[in-house]
C-alpha cells in the first residue's frame, strides 16, 4: 500500500476529524481532478478511518468490516452492489466502524447505482460508504444528492514538491503539458521521455514511421492531450518552434486531436497508429513552405 500523497492529507484530516467528533457522514463522495490520484485517496481514506494500515494492495487487504468495490471490466456490476449491500447490514466486528469503498463510482451501471441507492437512502448505523471519484459530473444527481462531497483541491506546488521527490523534473511548460496532473506526468517520464515541443518542432523532417515509433511505445490517448494543451500554449504565447500555421488552423487541428482521443478512448477498434499519421500529416500540411 503506498503512503498517502501530500495534498491528499488536508482531507484525510478532516474525515479523521469528523470520525472522531462522531459526525462523519454515512454517504460520502471523494473527488480530485483525473492525474491526482482519486484511488489512492480513498485507500488512505478508507484504512485510516478503520484504523489500520496495511503493505498489501487494498484491493487484496482482508478485514471483516471493509469491503473494496471496484470495475469489473468497463463497469461496476450490480452483483457487486449487491454483496456490498448485504455486507453494510452485518455487525461491526473489529474496528470502529464499517467500510465500504466504491472506486471510481462514475463507472457504476444504471441497474448497479439503483441497488446502491437502497443502501445510500437508508445507511445501517455505523456503515459508511465512501465513493471516489474524478468526474462529479458523472454520477446520477440521485447519487449525488445523497453523499456529502469531499473534494481535494489542485496544489501544484505540492506536486512540484513531491514530482522532484520522484526524481521526476519538468520544465514549466511540460508541467502544463499534463495539465498540471502529478500521477500523469510521474508515469510517463517513468516510461522513455519524448520531448513534445522537440517532436513538433522536427516534424516537417521526420518521416512518419519514425515520428509515430515512440508515441506507440506509451499512452496515445495522454499524448495527444499533452499535444492539444501545447497548442493552446502556442496559442498564449508560449511558441512552439518550425509552426507557422496561423490561429484558425490550429483551433482546427486542436478539433482533430480531441475527436482522435475520444475514438481510441470509446473504442477498441480504434486504429491508434493511422490516427496518428494522418495527424503528423495533417499538421505537416498546416505549416507555410517557409516554415516547413
Amino acid at each position: 500500500m503506498s503512503a498517502a500523497l501530500p495534498w491528499h492529507q488536508p482531507t484525510i484530516e478532516r474525515l479523521l476529524a469528523l470520525a472522531h467528533a462522531d459526525q462523519l457522514p454515512n454517504a460520502l463522495a471523494l473527488t480530485c481532478p483525473s492525474g491526482w490520484g482519486h484511488d489512492n485517496l480513498l485507500a488512505q481514506a478508507a484504512l485510516q478511518l478503520l484504523g489500520v494500515s496495511g503493505d498489501k494492495p487494498v484491493d487484496e487487504f482482508a478485514h471483516p468490516d471493509f469491503r473494496w468495490i471496484a470495475p469489473e471490466g468497463a463497469v461496476i456490476k450490480v452483483d457487486q452492489v449487491r454483496r456490498l449491500n448485504q455486507f453494510a447490514v452485518q455487525t461491526v466486528q473489529a474496528a470502529p466502524r464499517k467500510i465500504a469503498a466504491v472506486l471510481d463510482a462514475h463507472l457504476l451501471n444504471a441497474n448497479a447505482a439503483n441497488a446502491l441507492l437502497k443502501t445510500l437512502e437508508e445507511p445501517p448505523a455505523d456503515t459508511h460508504l465512501l465513493l471516489a471519484t474524478p468526474f462529479w459530473g458523472k454520477l446520477l444527481p440521485t447519487i449525488r444528492s445523497r453523499c456529502q462531497r469531499f473534494q481535494v483541491a489542485p496544489d501544484t506546488d505540492a506536486a512540484r514538491a513531491w514530482l522532484s521527490g520522484q526524481g521526476v523534473q519538468l520544465s514549466d511548460v511540460e508541467f502544463a503539458e499534463f495539465g498540471y496532473a502529478p500521477l500523469a506526468a510521474a508515469a510517463v517520464q517513468q516510461q522513455e521521455h519524448v520531448d513534445l515541443t522537440g517532436w513538433l518542432a522536427g516534424l516537417s523532417a521526420t518521416g512518419l514511421e519514425n515520428a509515430v515509433a515512440p508515441i506507440l511505445s506509451g499512452d496515445v490517448v495522454t499524448w495527444l492531450s499533452r499535444w492539444y494543451r501545447r497548442i493552446l500554449l502556442h496559442l498564449q504565447g508560449v511558441a512552439i518552434p518550425e509552426c507557422g500555421a496561423g490561429q484558425r488552423a490550429l483551433h482546427g487541428f486542436a478539433a482533430e486531436l480531441l475527436a482522435a482521443r475520444r475514438q481510441i478512448e470509446s473504442t477498441n477498434s480504434a486504429n491508434s497508429r493511422l490516427l496518428l499519421e494522418q495527424l503528423i500529416v495533417r499538421w505537416q500540411q498546416m505549416q507555410p513552405k517557409s516554415a516547413a
